[in-house]
């Protein structure tokens, strides 16, 4: 499992030696921030640019090829003589394996001289980087550690973090051996002679009691990081290696809010047969919030509670008995579970309608959401709802619902509705809001009628709640009902008309999700969606179950479904640890996602104490902790979404990054550069500072200069 997350060590490791080390020079000299990745046709080095790519981190992948040699002069400097990389990777370590001749070796070596540019290898023979070679290669699991000569720096990783060897093949140094005073290569036009540099090798990483990784300073001022196993996109282990941001995002979603739940008929909770939040419920969560920063320090999560106003009528009506207020009484199915499905011998849902035998009834082939069947079957599309069609669910009489609605009603019958009026002491705004429809009506097949009175509703209750006007809700980003409508235009419109441009996805529909950059919303278009410009938020699925409220519930549910895949039962324990290894692995890829749970999960009902959700969050944050100290917060949707839109302007901008270095070895100053085409606005280009971050403002297709103080080598970090 540590292997599966470990690259958030290397991170550090890696951060200190891609820094430019900048160094006196005879004239100034500009150095462009950018990190060139040098591989060999055939390596696979998905591992980096997953990584790369999830940092925002500008980088050049150069394959080289024996048959058609590289001119290194060209490739590092530019015509103005400025230096085209701060630092450079080999995966594999290309200039000992035959790949490279002595001039080319020589000219990198020259390079890292003059500039300053440091360097990782992966793959190192252990007598390239000054060790002598423990003859047993493996990629068994065995322990590693970090030692005390770790650059960690102000890194946040934590130095005692558990860290494994699984799955990475490795030919280690000799633990226990001196180190030698020479780093030697031997390859191509000097295999005879061979090159030895003068070095210092001092191991930062240990695997059992031999050596995974040093940092070598060589005799003449250049420094390499180097490690002695390969990597690859196979492995998650080398997943995370290039930091640039130290603060990670975990926002948790629990929809259906003032809605039941209903169990499943042989999963009942002691007598209960349903469930719906309580205000002690949310109180204990509160309480346990504050308990857990106080275990975790630089952790503070806010749980985000997309709800369902008709919930508080159904509630009032039950509580006082009066027909003063009048739940409205749509249909909330999705095709799948209509009678009809059925009866008409569907069997597209899962297909898609590309695949859906033309012979299939309008209904079947209209009633699809196709997840596709693994990486070797093509997905097949969802169907887009024709625009116009469908038949209105919702009565005429749900326009006028709202005026039978009494603030008092609703506080004398709902103690939720008065948890949130009240606000006492802002507990109500301990947590995020927003719209989840106001029946959870599902709109996949829905006329803009019907979307109108669901979202219409649900705003004039927020409004009664007094929530609109809070800044912990969101106006401009929703969930829908089981991820519904995002391919009804009609829906989608309706929404838009309401100043909601924006709803969460989900991540197990890979339709729902942005192909080119997961790192940013899909944006609907007329031709797949039924409407242009609707932006999907990526947010993952969890294995707590929305009917579930009690750990034995939702293990039941799970076994049915792993049962088979694990080999037999798994406990609470086995699902959370895998959960938390999970989610860890995407947090270190910086991805921002919300996840999803439901109003049940917040049930604390079997007298430990704690909710599902609780246990959740603690395992994921517990495994957090082991490995990184970074801040942790959570953000609402609304913020998520400008998060998201910051990201994709500044990509949109395409920046890249100069720094000046004096004579004396100082950089004076940064030069940021806009390669998009000029349109008049602006872009904010982020800078590191030491260890705060500013930014700078850049003309769309300009460049601006910065001055700021304390400047380091960085690059450009995510939010």
């Amino acid at each position: 499992m540590a292997s599966k997350i470990q690259g958030v060590v290397y991170s550090a490791l890696v951060l200190g030696c891609l820094a430019l080390a900048v160094v006196p020079s005879a004239s100034a000299l500009v150095v462009k921030l950018n990190t060139l990745i040098l591989t060999v046709p055939g390596y696979n080095i998905d591992f980096l640019e997953l990584t790369l790519q999830g940092y925002g981190t500008p980088y050049t992948i150069v394959r080289y090829n024996s048959s058609n040699p590289l001119n290194f002069t060209q490739l590092l400097w530019a015509p103005d003589g400025s230096a085209n990389f701060a630092g450079y990777v080999m995966a594999p370590n290309i200039e000992a394996m035959g790949y490279l001749n002595s001039s080319q070796v020589l000219t990198i070596w020259d390079y890292q001289n003059r500039t300053g540019a440091r360097s990782v290898k992966f793959q190192a023979a252990p007598i390239n980087v000054g060790l002598t070679a423990n003859p047993t290669c493996s990629s068994d699991d065995v322990a590693m550690k970090l030692t005390a000569a770790a650059p960690l720096g102000t890194s946040g990783i934590v130095s005692s973090a558990p860290l494994s060897s699984s799955g990475l093949y490795r030919c280690p140094g000799l633990g226990g051996a001196a180190p030698l005073t020479t780093c030697s290569i031997w390859a191509s036009d000097f295999a005879a002679t061979g090159l030895h540099a003068a070095c210092q090798s001092t191991p930062v990483l240990m695997v059992g009691a031999d050596i995974a990784g040093t940092l070598v300073k060589y005799g003449d001022g250049r420094e390499s990081l180097a490690f002695m196993h390969n990597c690859a996109g196979w492995s998650t282990s080398c997943l995370g290696l290039i930091p640039g941001e130290r603060i990670s995002l975990l926002t948790v979603h629990f929809d259906d809010v003032f809605l039941a739940t209903e169990f499943d008929d042989n999963l009942q909770a002691g007598v209960l047969t349903e469930y719906r939040l309580t205000v002690p419920d949310l109180q204990a969560h509160l309480t346990w919030r504050k308990n857990l920063t106080a275990t975790y320090p630089n952790t503070t999560i806010t749980f985000e509670l997309p709800f369902n106003g008709n919930g508080i009528l159904e509630k009032v009506a039950t509580t006082l008995a009066t027909t003063a207020v009048s739940p409205i009484d749509v249909d909330d199915r999705s095709c799948i579970d209509f009678p009809d499905y059925a009866t008409l011998g569907c069997s597209c849902w899962f297909t898609g309608t590309a695949a859906c035998p033309a012979t299939q009834p309008a209904f079947c082939r209209n009633c699809t959401k196709a997840r596709g069947l693994g990486p070797t079957t093509p997905l097949c599309p969802d169907w887009a709802k024709p625009l116009g069609s469908g038949v209105n669910r919702a009565p005429q009489s749900a326009k006028t619902n709202n005026a039978t609605w009494n603030i008092a009603n609703f506080t004398a019958g709902d103690p939720l509705a008065k948890f949130v009026v009240a606000n006492t002491n802002g507990q109500a705004d301990g947590f995020f809001w927003s719209h989840h429809t106001f029946s959870h009506e599902n709109l996949d097949n829905v006329t803009s009628f019907d979307t109108d009175i669901q979202i219409e509703l649900n705003m004039q209750m927020a409004s009664i709640l007094g929530l609109a006007s809070r800044k912990s809700f969101s106006t401009k980003c929703m969930v829908t009902p089981q991820i519904s409508g995002l391919r009804n235009g009609d829906a989608l419109a309706s929404l838009a008309r309401h100043s909601i441009n924006c709803a969460a996805g989900d991540n197990t529909w890979p339709f729902l999700m942005n192909s080119v950059n997961p790192h940013q919303m899909l944006v609907t278009t007329k031709a797949a969606n039924g409407y242009n410009g609707f932006q999907i938020l990526p947010r993952f699925a969890t294995e707590i179950y929305y009917n579930c409220s009690t750990p034995t519930q939702n293990m039941v549910l799970y076994n049915n479904l792993y049962r088979s895949y694990f080999g037999g039962d798994s406990t609470i324990a086995d699902l959370l640890q895998r959960e938390a290894t999970r989610v860890l692995r995407e947090m270190l890829k910086l991805r921002h996602d919300p996840h999803m749970m439901h109003q049940a999960n917040l049930a604390i009902l079997d007298g430990s104490g704690k909710s599902l959700s609780m246990r959740w969050v603690e395992a994921v944050v517990a495994e957090l902790r082991k490995y990184a100290s970074w801040p942790l917060t959570s953000l609402k949707l609304d913020d998520l979404r400008a998060a998201f839109l910051s990201r994709q302007a500044r990509e949109a901008c395409a920046l890249s990054y100069a720094i000046e270095v004096g004579t004396n070895g100082t950089i004076t100053a940064l030069t940021v550069t806009s390669g998009a085409a000029a349109d008049g606005t602006q872009c904010s280009a982020p800078l590191m500072t030491g260890a705060s971050s500013t930014s700078t403002s850049v003309a769309k297709g300009g460049s601006a200069r910065a001055q700021p103080k304390g400047l380091s080598w960085y690059v450009p970090h995510i939010v």
